[in-house]
């Protein structure tokens, strides 16, 4: 039985050894979580989590009994506000439905579940478990964006609509969670202890902040505002616009991982055209200005690179199709094309369906009926990811790339790299970027909102530079900071 002593009546700080513990196991505290000096604000966090139980199973009862076992199902389509995605409840999004469905979901139109409850068996409740119901009915959903992290224990978030900040007690999430992570969650206070209560099941990425503020923005307009940000009363009657925001970002998110381009803005795909030539020395002749004219390399240069027989003659080379740099452009030359001949066998690779038109077209024109196109095969980016994964699962390792493996062996390769990175990141606080709205970082850090977006940008640079195993490859997030102005607490919670 949970024990009806609260800590409204006593301070958590001044718990004696011999009064009931606040986990409300009904025990002493010295004999409960006093006897292994837990402190007793994490008693008071057990105590919730007990709550929390007691009340999901109490809720589902009741949901079966007043609406029956299509209940779900139903609660389920309004969920997602679709009749696409399969039902089940085993699967990442299971959690993420029941809390909603026990404490949002409305079967007559009106009055949630929860608040049905309370209607008809409230007052046979224990004090604390109505009074934790009660409080969970009363705290929105929100979009929180992590601040730091304690692991195992718990994080600090910015409700980013609401425009301030809270520390949650969490166990398990602040052991998945980063800095810079953005999550639909709903937070509830009880005791002095704020906590979970039901969050999405996908973490969006900082990169995606814009549309959480713009989302913001249409808030602030359609209710009254506490200290000048959107009211918890606001969210609670907009969680399904809330909702149906987040499904969206976390499509665009999942969508955007899929759409890789090119230089040139092309879709990526992967070609690879086959042609049987008539000799080795026509083919060379036909298409060595394609490296050339970017280059200026002679025949002779070009030629060293090829393998041959002992008698000195050519029988294999790779030819690069580059599109030269513009004057004054950060950068080198752009790779178009990767041409491989052989005696008899030319192949050509590029990355999208465009290149591969425009350098048949170009072979056509140079080479006429010396070069006949056998077959072409085509990989999807998708495609790739696929096998790539494949040979992951079977413990194989993935295929080094032509660029990784220039940037191991090659020293002249990554000291290019670095003086072009450093000028890329010695430029970018004056650079207009579409994730700043096409501010500059430098004016972003003058605008509120923009400090939001950049100060998230950043995060994001963080996020990837953990997954980043090259260090040459990582971005300098600190002296970015300090070069802003941004080494200080940013303040972007206010």
């Amino acid at each position: 039985m949970l024990c009806k002593m609260t800590p409204d009546a006593m301070s958590l700080d001044t718990i004696g050894r011999n009064d009931p513990c606040p986990c409300g196991s009904g025990k002493k505290f010295k004999h409960c979580h006093g006897r292994t000096s837990v402190p007793a604000q994490e008693a008071t966090y057990f105590r919730n989590r007990r709550l929390d139980a007691e009340s999901g199973e109490l809720l589902m009862k009741f949901a079966r009994k007043q609406f029956g076992d299509e209940a779900l199902k139903l609660a389920w389509e309004e969920y997602y506000l679709s009749d696409e995605i399969p039902f089940g409840m085993s699967g990442p999004d299971a959690d993420s439905f029941t809390r909603w469905f026990t404490f949002n979901w409305q079967p007559e139109g009106e009055e949630t579940l929860a608040e049905l409850f309370l209607a008809e068996k409230g007052s046979k409740l224990e004090p604390d478990l109505h009074r934790f119901i009660d409080a969970t009915l009363h705290s929105p959903y929100s979009l929180y964006q992590t601040i730091s992290v304690n692991p195992g224990t718990g994080l600090t978030l910015r409700d980013i609509l609401r425009k301030r900040e809270v520390h949650v007690t969490e166990k398990s999430a602040s052991m998945i969670l980063e800095k810079g992570h953005i999550l639909l969650a709903r937070v509830v206070e009880l005791d002095g202890i704020s906590f979970f209560m039901g969050t999405g099941a996908v973490v969006i990425s900082p990169g995606y902040l814009d549309p959480v503020l713009t989302l913001r923005g249409v808030l602030e307009k359609v209710g009254p505002l506490i200290d000048g940000a959107v009211s918890s009363e606001t969210l609670l009657e907009h969680e399904e616009d809330l909702r149906e925001a987040y499904f969206d970002i976390e499509d665009e998110q999942q969508n955007q991982r899929l759409e890789i381009r090119n230089t040139d803005g092309d879709p990526l795909a992967f070609h690879t055209l086959m042609y049987e030539i008539s000799s080795f020395d026509r083919t060379f002749s036909a298409l060595k200005d394609l490296e050339q004219k970017a280059t200026g390399s002679t025949d002779s240069e070009l030629l060293a690179e090829a393998k041959k027989t002992k008698a000195g003659q050519p029988t294999k080379l790779v030819l690069h199709w580059l599109k030269p740099a513009k004057k004054g452009a950060l950068g080198g030359n752009t790779s178009l094309a990767t041409l491989t001949i052989s005696k008899t066998r030319l192949v050509v690779e590029v990355n999208s369906e465009q290149r591969s038109k425009r350098i048949q077209k170009e072979i056509k024109k140079r080479l006429g009926d010396d070069a006949v196109l056998l077959r072409t095969t085509v990989k999807s980016q998708e495609g790739i990811m696929k096998e790539a994964e494949k040979e992951e699962a079977r413990g194989k390792p993935v295929r080094e790339s032509e660029h990784d493996r220039l940037m191991r062996e090659s020293p002249e390769a990554r000291a290019f790299m670095k003086e072009m990175m450093e000028k890329h990141w010695a430029d970018w606080p004056d650079t207009s970027l579409p994730a700043l709205r096409g501010m500059t970082p430098r004016k972003a850090t003058k605008h509120p909102e923009g400090r939001e977006l950049l100060e998230s940008l950043l995060m994001e640079f963080d996020l990837r530079n953990q997954e980043q195993d090259d260090k040459f490859l990582r971005v300098d997030t600190a002296k970015l900071r300090k070069k802003l102005g941004m080494d200080k607490k940013s303040g972007t919670s206010k």
